[in-house]
């Protein structure tokens, strides 16, 4: 699936990009009310208080502008770029401490992000829109650390790294799903107790 054709080509100077965080904002108090699979971009442009042609010049479907607005809210909450302090132990603690303190808002929000990766799993433009979209950044996030950790010999040069940044993915899915917190005490875990011993470093 191509899903550059997924994502329209937007025109800049021509859109009111203003628009683009209520669109998006709509769209997950949307799916919150409504879930995934009833949410209509009618709705969405009712809430949002735009025409749905404003809608459909941003984002070609409702997959894409669902995937859009988890990657919306995740961008508030964690790192978007690797961290390069120079070590591997002051990357770890610098994405420890980049963990957010969830309130109750964000974790309904979670619920709501599970429930749409649930509807993923038979909508294959929702999930090729969240695999590009949401889960593109923190798989990129850790594999840069990673790379930075071998490039700088902490971690054997030639070891496979590809899966390493699912299985932490995957770990915060069950941790969701289960209604366990994200807090920096887990991430801290994973990162020292799964992640580096995987990557064939050393634990701090």
């Amino acid at each position: 699936m191509n899903q550059a054709a997924e994502r329209p080509a937007r025109s800049p100077g021509r859109l009111d990009r203003s628009l683009d965080t209520a669109i998006l904002e709509a769209t997950l108090a949307g799916v919150a009310e409504h879930g995934y699979d009833r949410l209509s971009m009618d709705d969405i442009a009712s809430r949002a208080g735009v025409g749905k042609a404003a809608i459909y010049r941003r984002w070609s479907s409702k997959a894409v502008v669902v995937a859009d607005a988890i990657a919306h809210w995740r961008r508030r909450h964690g790192p978007v770029e690797p961290p390069d302090t120079g070590s591997l132990h002051g990357d770890i603690e610098a994405l420890v401490a980049a963990v957010p303190d969830f309130d109750a808002a964000d974790i309904s929000t979670i619920q709501v992000i599970v429930g749409v990766a649930t509807a993923a799993m038979h909508n294959p433009v929702l999930a090729a829109a969240l695999d590009d979209l949401v889960l593109s950044t923190p798989r990129h996030v850790v594999r840069a650390v990673l790379d930075h950790a071998v490039a700088r010999g902490e971690i054997p040069a030639g070891r496979d790294l590809s899966l390493i940044p699912d299985v932490a993915l995957g770990l915060n899915v069950l941790r969701v799903m289960t209604g366990r917190p994200i807090d920096r005490v887990y991430v801290r875990r994973v990162l020292e107790d799964v992640i580096l011993p995987l990557a064939g470093a050393a634990s701090p």
